[in-house]
């Protein structure tokens, strides 16, 4: 889908553009909490921040595709409380929607829309981020959450989005919040990544900042990383092999799927074993210091954390390298495999996967 054209050709008309896509039009039948949105279901409170996005005095200064990304966030930005929404003691709440809903998003944008990647990622992230605005003040850690959020997040058309939110509701406390939202703008302005990524003396701090959460960001850490770990990252059959085969072939590596076929174990047993072997082989490495590739599909951050602890204790620089392909082509190919992986369970992954964010990006 070319978002743009889409738009244009619906003249950014909310009721013409909900009816192609199913997932709107169910937040219909969601309700939400009257304490906080008097205007009603879901479904009111989208069409109205979308009209907000239509009437922002900076619509005009936008390039076509950040207009197309902001309403499309708009859109989206709260399809998460259709799977998140529940009564509890007589109060409705939706807890975690935007994490949900990026997920959403990018599953149904992937297979089902065909956005392409970078404007799929600009709109899930702002999806995933649309409330830190609004709450910013109440975090603990108010720079890092900041600053994090900028490394995959517009914060110009985060800002724009919130006040979007904010006044495409009725509630009793908009005035105090439209003020959060400002000092939002302004504050992320002081830390230097309103318009961008915060820069970082160098990669190293940023890494470290990101991990340890116990370096400023303008400090400037000495690089005593000797040698890298690349990793992997994707679903099944996008071409972790054949990236590896003609751009690392130099280096050593070590593949789960290769492990599971020495010892004869199934997809879908053994991960404990499969993973205790991993790991040994990778220490080998680490205590030599010799540069390798971690072979799997890395799809959860937690596994990816784990991966970045191990090789970092050893001193080694870690590098994610992601992949993917068409999901067209990827039923394709699974169709032309000898061992198939069922549809099923790549859309399993694909639904539930947590796309690289903070120290897994490399700048």
């Amino acid at each position: 889908m070319d978002i743009k054209k889409f738009l244009q050709e619906k003249n950014y008309n909310f009721k013409e553009i909900a009816k192609e896509f199913e997932i709107i039009e169910k937040l219909k039948v969601v309700e939400q909490n009257r304490s906080y949105h008097g205007e009603g279901n879901v479904y009111k409170h989208t069409s109205l921040v979308c009209m907000e996005v239509l009437k922002l005095e900076e619509w005009k200064d936008l390039k076509e595709e950040e207009r197309a990304v902001l309403y499309f966030a708009a859109l989206f930005h709260d399809i998460g409380k259709v799977f998140t929404t529940r009564n509890e003691e007589g109060q409705i709440v939706s807890p975690r929607h935007a994490i949900k809903g990026a997920k959403v998003f990018r599953d149904l944008a992937y297979r089902e829309y065909e956005i392409k990647k970078d404007l799929r990622e600009d709109i899930a992230s702002l999806i995933r981020y649309h409330g830190l605005p609004l709450y910013f003040l109440e975090r603990e850690s108010i720079d890092y959450d900041i600053i994090k959020a900028a490394e995959v997040t517009n914060l110009k058309l985060l800002y724009l989005l919130s006040k979007c939110d904010l006044m495409g509701r009725i509630c009793a406390d908009k005035e105090i919040m439209l003020e959060k939202v400002m000092y939002f703008k302004s504050y992320s302005k002081e830390l230097g990544c309103f318009y961008g990524p915060k820069k970082f003396k160098n990669d190293y701090t940023r890494f470290l900042y990101f991990t340890k959460g116990n370096v400023h960001f303008t400090s400037e850490v000495f690089d005593n990383r000797d040698f890298e770990v690349k990793i992997m990252v994707g679903v099944p059959l996008v071409g972790k092999d054949t990236y590896i085969n003609e751009k690392l072939k130099s280096l050593k590596v070590i593949s789960l799927d290769d492990i599971r076929e020495e010892i004869n174990i199934s997809p879908k047993k053994g991960f404990g074993k499969v993973g205790t072997i991993a790991f040994s082989r990778a220490k080998e490495f680490l205590r030599k210091k010799e540069a390798f590739v971690w072979n799997a599909t890395n799809l959860k951050r937690e596994n990816r954390q784990k991966l970045i602890r191990l090789c970092t204790a050893y001193g080694a620089r870690v590098r994610f390298i992601y992949l993917e392909v068409e999901y067209k082509e990827l039923l394709k190919r699974n169709k032309l495999r000898k061992r198939s992986v069922p549809v099923n369970i790549i859309n399993k992954m694909i639904k539930n996967m947590d796309m690289l964010e903070g120290e897994e990006i490399q700048r």
